[in-house]
């Protein structure tokens, strides 16, 4: 037995050398721990695993994150927890300012028209919504004038995920849906048009839709201008704005005419500074305005304008030399052309000068003066004018002008006196102004006048503007438009009464378009001012009885407003006068003998009269 105790060396393999194991039982063997068989020893190689380093650190890795998410998870219980429950609330979302805001609109001196202010409008999300039965018998409630079957409709389809409530609502209206606390109804921020001074100036300004893109007047006009956040300065005066409607409305409620409307205009840059057309609107409520008060009858409308065409009649005779104002018009039987009969509102029944022809308004006197000079030149000077062509003064809403395709004899003698052809306010105003310069310059709504800045044009000669404005102011003195006279300002016009053309074929013989244009101070012109109204009652159907006193009453008014001083010759004329006469100076009388007076002195405000002997006191029916 001495070779057990044999000791083995490493390099031996064991499998080659038996190894004695003494016989156990079944049970000693469970409970025996397998140890390393005797004489052999493990080495470092045996047990060393290259890749441990490796595994050790996945799990550490794996360790820390899963200790990082329970840590996550634990303290968001411990908030929800210990914070108190927070109800789902109506949300605002805002919209960017840059992206919404419209720019302003100011008068000629910085009085603000037009600007835009944040409000807040309401929509629905249907999906967010918990109880939509409470939410449509809730909501109207604070929002009244709701539709209940509609909101109804809406919110039961649950797909869809936008629904406006209201657009702009009030600030009260704001905060009582917020108190409801209804979730799925959200407020966004929006941007309104707010106009300060109401229906002042409605139609010149236009309007906005509830996006804020413009759809009338200057906002349509000048949108992509304003949607760019750039301010606009009008040469629009909102005092005289307000001086013009205010006497206007006064004379329309008098005369009960349909309509009424007048432009004021400085002469020397053609500036609009009073624009007014009534019935008129609120652009804040441009939706509730019906058609008749949308309408603007001082740009869109397009009229025959009746004898203040003859103004035109006159200038053109005057500036080619057929007339002078002493020229004798034979006037007493009318003129039968065709099937065509023309004849005077008010007979004279005599041979007139080209002066009285003005004076009195005479459609025979007029006719026999176009026909002078002949179609051809007639359709030539008003083209020269600006009278026959389109008008653009910054608003999309301007009519056309409408004139004969076929301009012969007998159309110029009707257009002699302002009929057969059509031609708006604005025309109208702008060719005055060329008679009270000489100068055809475009007309304009912008601060400082046409923003293309078209140079002016030389059309009429000193020579006959002079003429033309003795024989305007002498309207105003002994003709037509003697209530459009104001004590110390010699003032000139034409007034002009058209018939209505009838529905049924011909002109109405009781339905009449009346009006007054009026030039303050002839000797100077600065401000030309044009009064229509739409189908005045009897006693007021005459431009001398309707439009004449509404332009006097402006005129007045308008000089103590810019500080237009008097003529101090024709103030102590007129103090002289009321001495010698003991007439009551508050008297529309006493206006008319004053201005008889400058005739005797053969001088009116620096402008030269011809001392002509007045017949029948120099009264003359109104035209």
């Amino acid at each position: 037995m001495a070779w057990f105790r044999k000791k083995w060396s490493r390099d031996e393999v064991r499998e080659t050398h038996p190894v004695f194991r003494p016989k156990k039982s079944a049970v000693q063997q469970r409970r025996v721990k397998v140890r390393a068989t005797r004489g052999f020893t493990a080495s470092r190689k045996d047990i060393y695993d290259p890749n441990a380093n490796a595994l050790f650190m996945r799990a550490w890795i794996v360790m820390l994150m899963l200790t990082l998410a329970f840590a996550v998870v634990a303290i968001r219980l411990a908030t929800v927890a210990l914070m108190p429950p927070v109800e789902p609330r109506p949300s605002i979302r805002e919209m960017p300012a840059e992206a919404l805001r419209r720019g302003n609109i100011y008068d000629r001196n910085g009085v603000l028209l037009a600007t835009t202010l944040k409000v807040y409008s309401l929509y629905a999300d249907p999906k967010r919504m918990i109880d939509r039965d409470e939410v449509i018998r809730k909501l109207p409630t604070v929002l009244p004038g709701l539709d209940v079957h509609r909101l109804k409709r809406l919110l039961s389809d649950p797909t869809r995920r936008f629904i406006w409530i209201k657009r702009r609502l009030t600030p009260d209206e704001a905060i009582a849906v917020n108190a409801l606390g209804f979730p799925g109804l959200e407020f966004r921020e929006e941007f309104v048009r707010i106009y300060p001074h109401r229906s002042l100036a409605g139609h010149i300004l236009g309007a906005v839709d509830v996006d804020n893109n413009g759809i009338a007047g200057l906002e349509l006009g000048m949108n992509s201008t304003l949607s760019k956040g750039n301010d606009i300065h009008l040469a629009l005066d909102i005092r005289l704005q307000d001086m013009l409607q205010r006497e206007i409305a006064k004379e329309m409620e008098k005369s009960e005419s349909r309509a009424a409307w007048g432009v004021v205009m400085k002469v020397p840059t053609r500036e609009i500074v009073a624009m007014v057309s009534l019935p008129t609107f609120d652009p804040n409520s441009f939706g509730e305005a019906s058609p008749e008060q949308r309408f603007n009858h001082a740009t869109l409308g397009s009229y025959e304008m009746g004898s203040t065409f003859k103004l035109f009649t006159l200038a053109q005779a005057l500036h080619e030399g057929k007339v002078t104002p002493d020229t004798l018009i034979d006037c007493r039987e009318p003129i039968h052309i065709g099937r065509y009969t023309i004849r005077d509102y008010h007979a004279q029944k005599s041979i007139l000068t080209a002066e009285e022809v003005l004076r009195y308004s005479s459609n025979i006197g007029a006719a026999h003066i176009a026909d002078m000079s002949g179609p051809e030149a007639q359709k030539e000077f008003l083209a020269k004018l600006g009278l026959l062509s389109p008008v653009d003064i910054g608003i999309p809403e301007m009519g056309r002008v409408q004139y004969p395709s076929n301009w012969g004899r007998i159309e110029s003698f009707t257009i002699a006196f302002g009929h057969g052809i059509s031609v708006t306010p604005i025309h109208l105003i702008d060719a005055v102004a060329t008679l009270s310069d000489g100068l055809v310059k475009p007309p304009s709504l912008m601060l400082g006048g046409d923003p293309a800045n078209i140079p002016a044009k030389k059309v009429l000669d000193d020579k006959t503007l002079a003429q033309i404005h003795e024989l305007m102011r002498d309207v105003v003195i002994r003709g037509s438009g003697r209530q459009a006279e104001v004590v110390g300002y010699d003032i000139g016009g034409k007034t002009g009464t058209a018939e209505k053309i009838d529905p049924h074929g011909g002109y109405s013989k009781t339905k009449n378009l009346v009006s007054f244009v009026g030039v303050l101070p002839m000797e100077k012109p600065q401000y030309i001012v044009l009064v229509m109204m739409d189908e005045p009652k009897k006693g007021y159907e005459t431009g001398g009885k309707s439009a004449a006193p509404v332009v006097g009453e402006f005129f007045r008014d308008l000089t103590q407003l810019e500080g237009i001083k008097p003529d101090a010759e024709e103030v102590r004329a007129y103090k002289a006068m009321v001495k010698r006469t003991h007439t009551d100076i508050t008297s529309r009388w006493a206006e008319y003998v004053l201005s008889n007076w400058r005739i005797q002195r053969k001088k009116a405000g620096g402008v030269e009269l011809r001392g002509q002997t007045v017949v029948n006191n120099g009264l003359s029916e109104d035209d």
